[in-house]
């Protein structure tokens, strides 16, 4: 089998990493980063505290034995609690509670699973995140994408594909567009729940991030009460920290009591040091770094006529989904990298690929927003040049 090869994303950080004397401005990441000051476990005052905001006492022993393979009883607690608070769900306990090694993780365990049930098809809306489709085709389920829209109006060509088990992934909010939960869908996923041979993989890995006034929460009660829907989530956007590798799985208790075995013989346990350091994430709670999203999404708007096209912005998520309007949008991220040191996520990070798309953060400080509309701006401005005098942009390989 040939090795897969890095993707564009990781080709040009790995450029930017050989090249440590220069200045580089890296737009590339969506998860969202902790205000300067906050003050939150792991930002940048971490490397002065000997720990993670939990007493040291609190890690006794945690790297040193096996943690429950459910997880630990702390964390399992702190995300009960956190989904009565966060999701409105009167009726999640322990039971329904499975840690992970992270969101991708608790997506590759749940369509493993389903594979072992017989799945074999899933469907999701387009773009859809390339680490997604890949768990699925390597879990043995083939992809297909759906032109869906987060209405009623979905439901129809959903059931068309219900011809036989199907896995029907559901993303919301929507990386990479913002499209978000709302209140109507909630009838569009009990009715595909309860249906046989269709399950609800819901990921929710930004549900801190609608920012409507009217927020509809994450469906955890009808994962509780209904095997066809499966919830899964992650410290890593929600909590800003991506680096604890640390996720969970909402379910009826029945699936995660088949879930269980299957992470045990994978992977044995999760690291007990990392879930009690979510647990200290979670108790502190995440306003400070919703807030600081809300600042970001603020300082692009005040900046965005620095754009080519400004666009408004979505109703949740941590990025924005930005049409540069340029035909070939690797060649001109290869250009900005080689001639403006700007590394940028493209739309090849997503499948189907959108033509001529970028994912800029808005989980970052406003100076740094400024900043890179600022070299957007002049790279695509440079970029129109060039090609107007018919010189071509570079490939970036020096």
């Amino acid at each position: 089998m040939t090795a897969p090869e890095l993707s564009a994303l990781q080709r040009r950080l790995n450029i930017a990493e050989s090249r440590p004397g220069e200045d580089w401005l890296i737009l590339v990441e969506n998860v969202p980063e902790w205000p300067e000051g906050s003050g939150e476990p792991g930002g940048p005052e971490r490397a002065a505290r000997p720990a993670t905001g939990v007493p040291q006492a609190a890690h006794a022993g945690a790297p040193f034995s096996y943690a429950p393979s459910q997880g630990h009883p702390r964390l399992t607690e702190a995300l009960v609690k956190r989904e009565c608070e966060v999701s409105a769900s009167r009726l999640v306990d322990a039971s329904n509670i499975l840690v992970t090694a992270g969101g991708m993780h608790a997506i590759g365990l749940v369509l493993r699973d389903l594979a072992a049930c017989g799945y074999r098809k899933a469907v999701h809306a387009t773009p859809v995140f390339c680490g997604v489709r890949d768990s699925m085709r390597a879990a043995g389920i083939r992809s297909k994408a759906l032109p869906l829209h987060g209405t009623s109006d979905d439901l129809a060509p959903l059931l068309a594909e219900c011809d036989e088990p199907v896995v029907v992934y559901v993303n919301l909010p929507h990386n990479p567009t913002g499209e978000v939960l709302r209140p109507d869908y909630l009838d569009v996923l009990r009715e595909l729940a309860a249906r046989p041979g269709v399950h609800v993989l819901y990921d929710a890995v930004y549900d801190s991030f609608d920012f409507r006034p009217d927020r509809c929460p994450t469906p955890v009660d009808l994962a509780v009460r209904e095997p066809g829907c499966t919830i899964v989530n992650s410290v890593s956007k929600n909590y800003g920290r991506p680096g604890d590798r640390i996720g969970w799985i909402v379910a009826a208790t029945e699936t995660i009591d088949r879930l269980v075995p299957r992470l045990e013989w994978e992977a044995v346990a999760v690291n007990g040091r990392a879930q009690l350091d979510a647990v200290a994430a979670i108790e502190r709670g995440n306003t400070e770094l919703v807030e600081g999203v809300r600042a970001g999404r603020a300082a692009y708007l005040a900046h965005a006529d620095r754009l080519r096209a400004p666009q408004a912005l979505p109703p949740g998520g941590t990025q924005l989904w930005l049409d540069l309007k340029v035909p070939d949008i690797e060649r001109f991220a290869d250009f900005a990298l080689d001639r403006h040191h700007l590394v940028l996520t493209t739309s090849s990070n997503y499948a189907p690929v959108s033509p001529g798309r970028i994912r800029f953060p808005t989980g970052i400080p406003a100076e740094r927003m400024r900043r890179g509309l600022t070299a957007l701006h002049e790279a695509l401005e440079d970029w129109g040049t060039r090609e107007r005098e018919g010189v071509g942009g570079h490939d970036g390989s020096r």
